[in-house]
């Protein structure tokens, strides 16, 4: 279980909370897993918040920048609704799927999760990036999180 200045919430064993960051605008918590997955609560106060889908195009071009190089989204990602437990009520968010190509022509399935929670003044951004083999588990994970989320 991770708590620390109001947030809290539940993530697998072998995860790792590996930054918890802020400023005046936004404060970050990230996640690892030993899959390769990745994610991030970023809380915002309510009124400066983005929309979950200026949030998802801002997140997707960060993705591409950090891509090495000869790497590439070699398809357009197909988006879908995605529902999950929070609270004992279930939100939907948007799930994103694309492939990557590397340098060597091998094509890689991510799958990227986003979610926006409001609590009160503020409004939490959840999101999940993992690979498509690994995506059973880590959806457990990610929903884990997500279902056991609070902030105050």
């Amino acid at each position: 279980m991770y708590q620390h200045n109001g947030v809290c919430f539940e993530f697998p064993e072998s995860w790792e909370v590996v930054d918890d960051d802020g400023d005046d605008i936004i404060r970050a918590i990230n996640v690892e897993c030993p899959n390769e997955g990745y994610y991030t609560m970023d809380i915002y106060n309510s009124e400066q918040a983005p929309s979950i889908e200026n949030y998802i195009e801002r997140s997707l071009k960060y993705f591409k920048k950090e891509l090495p190089f000869g790497f590439k989204i070699i398809e357009t990602p197909t988006q879908s609704i995605e529902k999950v437990t929070y609270q004992n009520s279930e939100i939907e968010g948007v799930k994103l799927e694309f492939t990557v190509r590397s340098l060597f022509l091998q094509k890689v399935k991510y799958i990227n999760s986003y979610f926006r929670v409001n609590s009160g003044t503020k409004t939490s951004l959840i999101s999940g990036q993992y690979l498509e083999e690994h995506s059973s588990e880590s959806k457990v994970g990610f929903d884990k999180i997500i279902s056991s989320y609070s902030l105050t």
